[in-house]
């Protein structure tokens, strides 16, 4: 337990009986240990995400500069335009970039208006309902976005750029197998249908 006792140093929460639960879950020292130091990486991606460090940095040689708020309700509408990280493409309208950005229409709302002014979006007005909005990337947008896109690959190519090509494809397998574990415990959490009553 040496190794893991010297995590405990660096992370207070290990104090509090993590090492000890997954011992009970029939983890190995091994595991626990690597464990604990992917929570203490996911602990600093999180900061810098939360911050806006990584994003501002790809923003940093754009012609075109959007606050955080602004470029994430513009990636929402890309998003689901293309269908991006969800079943299908839809078309895109404030309530569905409220619902991608976790924010209240109202705010979602103003971010819209906001790239509206910007001359980022389009609004028209649905055929079905004349009432509700339909979002449409302008080619001001469309060139944005391509040049956000190259800058976030310019990074991550100078991130990669040292490591070998096989760690990159077991890191890329790795990843997508422990997001996709976490999207399907989360949802099994969240559904409150007895295991019985599914099939």
């Amino acid at each position: 337990m040496d190794k893991i006792k010297a995590y405990a140093k660096a992370d207070p929460r290990v104090h509090r009986g993590v090492p000890e639960f997954l011992d009970s879950k029939g983890f190995s020292e091994d595991a626990i240990g690597a464990l604990l130091e992917f929570d203490m990486a996911l602990f600093r991606w999180r900061r810098m995400a939360e911050r806006g460090e990584f994003k501002g940095k790809v923003l940093e040689n754009l012609d075109e500069k959007l606050d955080p708020a602004m470029l994430q309700g513009l990636l929402s509408v890309a998003q689901i335009g293309s269908g991006l990280g969800r079943h299908a493409a839809q078309e895109p309208t404030i309530g569905l970039v409220a619902d991608v950005m976790a924010v209240d229409p109202s705010r979602a709302s103003r971010i819209v208006a906001g790239l509206v002014e910007r001359g980022f979006i389009m609004r028209s007005a649905a055929q079905d309902d004349a009432r509700k909005s339909i979002l449409t990337l302008t080619p001001k947008a469309g060139a944005f976005l391509r040049q956000f896109t190259l800058s976030k690959w310019h990074i991550m190519s100078d991130v990669f750029g040292a490591w070998e090509a096989d760690e990159i494809e077991v890191f890329s397998r790795l990843m997508r197998r422990y997001v996709s574990d976490v999207v399907r415990v989360v949802s099994e959490e969240k559904d409150p249908t007895p295991e019985a009553e599914k099939t």
